[in-house]
């Protein structure tokens, strides 16, 4: 009796089951990882051309003239307005806010969107030190994160656009924050998505080797059991399998080994 974990049915599922799962998983994370990128890409996408039109409507000349303790003034009211409906056109955009360069290489906050309107936003030159190099690059020119950074205020995936002023000159930036959340979310989705799909391919590929291979098995053992009884001297047993294919050949050959014995055993009881 062979044992259970030998048996060719159980080598042969398990051989293309690990097959299957090698296979699929390096799709699998492959898939991921693309998805994932392009994903982030469009994020990035939406996040430059955001901070791109709302700079483009802000007065670089009002802006640049913004210092400490105008919060109440007309020019700086209405930049704030600006942003503030900016930020609440899109519902994925957390902080919009306005910054220029400090001389200690920091920047400095002048117009927050929510400033007066969120305990939360920051004052008019407040200084921000825990900046990136892309947050600089804002600038100068149109620059976006390359991941999730974290600071106080959250996790966040920022873009950031120059400021410039009616002589074409670079005043300050904006800069665009959308939270982590909603494009997490999402990659988790596609995640969740991608392994549904795995496992319900990998059960259904499952099922339909075991079935190949009872077939197979099926067929193996009838000639196995045929041999046993060709071995006892039973030669009026009858071949059924009919199949077009290696394991229909190997049945056709022992149907003429069975015809050739016979024809042998025929020729000896002649002779004796």
């Amino acid at each position: 009796m062979v044992k259970i974990y030998n048996r060719l049915e159980i080598k042969l599922t398990a051989s293309f089951l690990v097959l299957i799962l090698v296979v699929s998983g390096m799709l699998f994370f492959f898939t991921y990882k693309n998805t994932k990128q392009a994903l982030k890409e469009t994020v990035q996408e939406e996040l430059l051309a955001i901070a791109q039109v709302t700079a483009s409507q802000i007065d670089g000349d009002v802006f640049a003239k913004i210092k400490k303790g105008d919060s109440k003034k007309t020019g700086f009211l209405s930049i704030r307005d600006r942003l503030h409906n900016a930020q609440k056109s899109n519902p994925d955009i957390k902080f919009i806010y306005s910054y220029r360069a400090n001389d200690d290489k920091s920047v400095k906050f002048i117009v927050d969107a929510e400033y007066g309107i969120s305990d939360d936003a920051a004052d008019i030159e407040e200084l921000y030190t825990d900046i990136t190099p892309q947050m600089m690059e804002g600038l100068t020119k149109a620059a976006v994160e390359n991941e999730f950074s974290t600071d106080k205020w959250g996790t966040f995936m920022s873009g950031y656009a120059p400021i410039k002023d009616s002589k074409g000159r670079i005043v300050g930036a904006v800069g665009v924050d959308m939270l982590s959340t909603k494009v997490m979310e999402k990659q988790k989705f596609i995640g969740k998505t991608l392994i549904f799909i795995f496992l319900i391919a990998l059960i259904i590929a499952g099922l339909i080797i075991e079935l190949f291979s009872r077939t197979i098995i099926r067929d193996v053992n009838k000639l196995n059991t045929l041999a046993n009884k060709i071995s006892t001297g039973d030669m009026d047993t009858q071949m059924d399998i009919k199949k077009n294919d290696e394991i229909g050949e190997l049945a056709e050959s022992f149907g003429r080994m069975i015809a050739s014995l016979k024809i042998m055993m025929m020729d000896d009881d002649k002779k004796k």
